[in-house]
């Protein structure tokens, strides 16, 4: 059943939707089959109770609500609308009230440290890419050589984004420099601009190990990204050019104090030098 609604009730969709629909509904299919029904029997009932059962494990109100808009979507398209009526859901966090979580620069400089010291060109050329132009993960592994522009002077990145928006991403002088080493000893044929260590394209969970190494979460390079433009008081219709949000409420979240802003602050109260 699940397969059948990837391919009926998902065209269209982003291979990111899809793979957070398909783990939420195989999920929700396992706990079903422990409740001694499946994705064709379940009621109303159990779509409550499956919700109430993630809320009393401590799930976060935001992986609840992913995962309530894969039941109802499947629902929906499996013709049980009464399955989903009248459901209690627990709400998510004020989205556009909270700052997404970004690296300081100790952490940003660390990161960059230990990478440039490993010596693997293609891991830094990596990080430096992710760091300098907000590129999600997904988007940095479909890129081919031929997307990329490097001159002495100026660079350019072709992006194809959710929704299969393109844009193009300027490439400052680090960031060239980073590419052009690791592409200088390349001795391959293949259009990907980044390949595995096996020689094939590299995959999302590849960069994401890469990272983790470090301790630190993928997105949380984007985040640094269009944080740093934001207090670089960056006019936003350039920040959005350049990261492929469709909405402005989505960037201008990045002006939100964080908690460290917070904690700073208050150190600060009456000890900041005059």
């Amino acid at each position: 059943m699940i397969s059948r609604f990837i391919n009926e009730g998902l065209k269209g969709k982003s291979k990111p939707t899809i793979r957070t629909y398909e783990h939420a509904l195989k999920q929700f299919e396992q706990w079903l089959h422990g409740a001694g029904t499946d994705l064709e029997g379940y009621s109303r009932s159990d779509v409550q109770r499956y919700l109430d059962y993630l809320v009393a494990n401590k799930k976060s109100a935001a992986t609840i609500n992913k995962i309530w808009n894969a039941i109802k979507k499947y629902s929906r398209w499996a013709g049980k609308e009464d399955a989903i009526e009248d459901i209690a859901v627990i709400q998510p966090p004020q989205y556009y009230t909270e700052a997404p979580k970004s690296l300081s620069q100790v952490e940003r400089n660390r990161l960059i440290r230990e990478v440039d010291r490993s010596g693997n060109k293609r891991d830094f050329a990596i990080v430096q890419m992710l760091f300098n132009t907000g590129l999600r993960v997904s988007e940095l592994v479909s890129l081919d050589r031929s997307d990329v522009e490097i001159s002495e002077r100026k660079g350019s990145v072709k992006v194809v984004g959710k929704g299969n928006r393109e844009r193009i991403v300027p490439l400052n002088k680090e960031t060239r420099r980073a590419l052009q080493r690791y592409l200088d000893e390349r001795t391959d044929s293949h259009p990907a601009l980044f390949l595995s260590n096996r020689g094939q394209r590299i995959s999302v969970r590849s960069v994401q190990y890469l990272l983790e190494k470090h301790g630190v979460h993928p997105h949380q390079l984007r985040h640094t990204f269009i944080t740093g433009l934001m207090r670089n008081n960056i006019d936003i219709a350039v920040i959005q050019s350049m990261s492929g949000h469709t909405s402005t409420k989505m960037i201008v979240r990045y002006s939100q104090p964080t908690e460290e802003d917070k904690t700073q602050a208050v150190e600060e109260l009456w000890y900041k030098k005059q």
